[in-house]
């Protein structure tokens, strides 16, 4: 899988996640449209929307963000100003957020 990382830092005290303006318009991803977003064990997935999926939906904002739906954080136990990376998936069209560490993420 290739993927570019974009950045790392620390999530505010209420997880908010902040997508480049540049990578939403290729994805397609517009202000006041629903993404979707998925979890694995480590990693978050926000995408374009599948009117049919049952997955978890938020609406990006005016500032290109998205705020990171309870049921998410409480599975993969988010903390105030824990470490994360932003990374750009080109291929599936979608931003993959790794939790933790530095490295580049790892998929089960």
């Amino acid at each position: 899988m290739e993927l570019e990382k974009y950045r790392s830092r620390q999530l505010p005290k209420h997880p908010v996640i902040y997508m480049p303006v540049k990578w939403c318009r290729v994805f397609g991803i517009n202000i006041g449209e629903e993404v979707d977003i998925t979890c694995d064990k480590r990693n978050i997935f926000i995408e374009r929307a599948n009117p049919d999926s049952i997955y978890n939906k938020r609406y990006v904002t005016e500032k290109n963000a998205i705020n990171i739906p309870k049921e998410i954080k409480e599975e993969l136990g988010i903390e105030p100003y824990q470490l994360y990376s932003l990374y750009i998936d080109k291929k599936n069209e979608r931003f993959i957020i790794s939790l933790g560490h530095l490295e580049e993420p790892v998929f089960n």
